[in-house]
């Protein structure tokens, strides 16, 4: 026999173990292939021949291969790989925050004065669950009122008293000054200054009120 012969030989015998072998999965025909080319590769014709004899039908190979193919092969099923935590909200969006702040605001100034209501104002302008117009209600409004009722306390005063100056350097009594009846009385002011003080604390437990229904965002 020639080589030609001995590769003929082996292709004719794996033409027929692969149409034994076509019912079979295709990673056991594969490997069953692949060793039996190994097994033949380099060999002369009566080798092959030898070798083809020793192997048996393709038929019995295929069906003792399928003899040990499970009939119901175990499915692997992938462990479900667990979503990674939800990244939890700033500290400054929470309400606990924003309560504190609101809190701080109203009475932090009372606690400690002035100090005491800046830091609530930090505390709320960095807070994120109220509106930028809501934080300058809060904020500016009672500041601005408190200042300018300060002011005018001061000036009216002032007024007030360069008035009963005047009077009492004319030789007038100090006890029958007469007050101007234009100017309002020295309490009155001092009332305003209060309104202007109440309105801090008032303006903490509107933004608590405005701060209903909202959350973490």
């Amino acid at each position: 026999m020639t080589e030609t012969t001995a590769d003929t030989l082996r292709e004719e015998y794996l033409a027929r173990l692969d149409e034994a072998m076509r019912g079979l999965p295709h990673g056991v025909a594969s490997d069953i292939r692949g060793g039996i080319v190994e097994e033949l590769q380099g060999l002369d014709a009566a080798d092959t021949a030898a070798r083809i004899a020793r192997l048996g039908d393709p038929v019995a190979i295929a069906r003792e291969a399928q003899d040990e193919v499970p009939a119901n092969p175990a499915i692997v099923v992938a462990a479900p790989v667990a979503a990674p935590p939800a990244p939890r909200p700033p500290a400054t969006s929470t309400r606990g925050f924003a309560i504190a702040a609101a809190l701080t605001l109203s009475f932090g100034g009372f606690l400690v004065p002035v100090l005491g209501w800046f830091v609530g104002a930090v505390l709320v302008s960095i807070s994120t669950l109220w509106k930028t117009w809501e934080k300058v209600v809060a904020i500016i409004v009672p500041f601005v009122f408190g200042a300018v009722s300060l002011f005018l306390v001061q000036f009216m005063s002032f007024v007030e008293f360069s008035s009963t100056g005047s009077s009492s350097g004319t030789g007038t009594p100090a006890d029958e000054v007469v007050n101007n009846p234009l100017l309002p009385g020295f309490s009155a002011w001092h009332v305003l200054l209060l309104l202007g003080c109440l309105l801090i604390p008032a303006s903490g437990l509107w933004l608590l009120w405005r701060l209903r229904g909202r959350v973490a965002r």
